[in-house]
């Protein structure tokens, strides 16, 4: 037996926990209320106005106007999300965080309970109560024969619902539903769906597997098997570690804009965060990709891969720098995100070959060194100087976490809280959004 303990508008919730005067309100949590953004998490009393996550906050505050706009604080949900693993620990020593407001718990080592859907249901009323008595947070929980229907679960009735299923309930409840309610088949999957006569989760489970293996390969067997409900992945604890599948971070740029000089030095900058982030966390990477959203919200990502695994903010740049080049059409830019993927573990990548490779390497061990003492801003890339006030819409440098647990609840975040002393021109990190 298998919870899945999603938290409810997780972001505005903990606000309201810590601001007594907000309960009961309409809390937006975004990044500065004076800047332009998009919403984060949106709590319940505001989301019948038709706020929602990843709305322009301009469309929020217009469809609700009357709201409490709060700057989130990345490190104060980080920290309540740790205590929440603390207290799952409590109850199994099987916890698998799956982002910063959601974790899975495998039941089947507790001696006498949890081994049946009812006994299970009992353990997930009890955590709720908890959650809510200790912390003032409420919980959504979704209790399966495995991770797949947990997670659908969890989903069934919120906020604070309990959902039990097994495979026969499974499909009773999602066989009806649009196939994109599926967990793991978006818009874009669905759309191809869709196309081949797939319309509901229950369609799906009854597609022809040759046709579905001829056009989605090995996918088309897993969603297949989904669609049924069933699921063979392991719950792995924390503690075991799970490595990321990429790094990256993105921005919402001030206004949208069209300058080449202001976009390359904003692209310049995010390849910065993301090679301090990999060194940080012993890690290099493969595959280079940017993300680019335009003025009316269309979003296009391109990725190259590239002959050796690297780290460095220059090697990053030079690929994503390209790769925007060759696909931006010269229309204004509203966000901008570069990401790195094929990660691979520092110390076991390909030994450098070259001198100028080990130059390098010994250049950035330098640059590192004096940011850990002084600060994220205490060395920046000389191309980013010639738009320092202008670019403070992003935030010089970033630091991950420092354990596994650490660094699983952290990376839901885009650009990650930084400790260090702040430049005087940047804003605080862009927050990721809530499911």
């Amino acid at each position: 037996m298998i919870l899945l303990v999603d938290m409810d508008a997780f972001f505005a919730s903990v606000e309201q926990a810590h601001h007594p005067h907000l309960r009961g309100r309409a809390v937006i949590v975004c990044g500065d209320p004076s800047r332009r953004g998009v919403v984060t998490a949106a709590s319940y009393e505001a989301r019948p106005f038709g706020v929602r996550a990843g709305m322009p906050l301009a469309e929020a505050k217009r469809l609700c106007p009357n709201a409490e706009y709060v700057e989130g604080n990345p490190r104060k949900y980080v920290e309540k999300s740790l205590e929440l693993l603390e207290m799952f620990l409590g109850v199994t020593p099987d916890v698998e965080p799956f982002s910063v407001d959601e974790a899975f718990l495998d039941l089947k080592r507790l001696p006498g309970r949890g081994q049946t859907l009812e006994s299970a249901t009992e353990i997930a009323r009890e955590l709720q109560q908890r959650i809510w008595d200790r912390h003032g947070l409420g919980a959504s929980i979704g209790v399966g024969t495995n991770k797949l229907i947990a997670k659908m679960a969890s989903g069934v009735q919120k906020p604070r619902g309990i959902t039990t299923l097994d495979e026969e309930k499974f499909r009773g409840v999602f066989w009806p539903q649009d196939v994109q309610a599926l967990w793991g088949v978006g818009p874009k999957m669905s759309e191809h769906l869709k196309a081949l006569g797939i319309a509901t989760v229950g369609a799906l489970a009854h597609a022809p597997r040759p046709v579905m293996e001829e056009r989605f390969g090995v996918v088309g067997e897993h969603l297949i098997e989904a669609a049924w409900g069933r699921d063979r992945t392991a719950v792995i604890p924390y503690h075991e570690g799970v490595d990321p599948k990429s790094m990256g971070h993105e921005v919402t740029l001030p206004e949208d804009c069209r300058d080449p000089e202001f976009l390359e030095g904003t692209l310049l900058r995010l390849s910065d965060q993301v090679a301090r982030r990999l060194r940080t966390d012993g890690f290099r990477g493969r595959t280079v990709t940017v993300k680019l959203r335009d003025f009316r919200f269309r979003t296009i990502t391109r990725q190259r891969a590239i002959g050796i695994a690297i780290d460095d903010h220059g090697g990053i740049f030079e690929v994503a720098r390209a790769l925007w080049r060759e696909n931006w059409k010269g229309e204004p830019v509203r966000l901008m995100g570069v990401s790195v993927s094929a990660l691979e573990h520092t110390s076991e990548a390909q030994t450098e070959l070259f001198a100028e490779r080990e130059r390098t390497k010994a250049l950035q061990e330098a640059v590192d060194k004096v940011r850990d003492k002084l600060g994220e801003a205490s060395i920046v890339p000389a191309g980013s100087l010639a738009h320092r006030r202008a670019l403070g819409h992003v935030p010089f440098g970033a630091v991950s976490g420092r354990t596994a647990i650490d660094r699983r609840a952290k990376q839901g975040y885009g650009d990650g809280a930084d400790p260090s002393p702040p430049d005087p021109t940047q804003v605080k990190p862009r927050l990721p959004r809530e499911d």
